[in-house]
């Protein structure tokens, strides 16, 4: 897999931040287009509120949409996002490293 793409990036107080998403070759996993990306991204804060509604993790144990960025591999581009009505929206204009 080429490292060339797109990474969702999580906050780590230890590590600063990191790509926690792995393939099933254990590297970093890499999506082709930001769209993807953000997709994947939607689709874990989904699951979590999910598991908040029904009592299955508490709301303090809730991730902080601020704590995940993305960050474009070619260009150095980095997304920050917000969470509207439940909806990852990019929250800022893209920066560089």
């Amino acid at each position: 897999m080429s490292y060339s793409g797109y990474e969702i990036l999580q906050f780590s107080l230890c590590e600063g931040w990191i790509n926690n998403l792995y393939d099933s070759n254990n590297k970093p996993y890499v999506f082709v287009t930001i769209e993807e990306a953000i997709a994947e991204l939607q689709s874990e804060f989904d699951d979590w509120r999910t598991e908040i509604e029904h009592g299955d993790r508490s709301k303090c144990d809730g991730y902080d949409i601020n704590s995940f960025q993305i960050i474009c591999n070619i260009t150095g581009i980095i997304y920050g996002f917000n969470l509207l009505d439940g909806k990852v929206i990019i929250s800022n204009k893209p920066t560089t490293n």
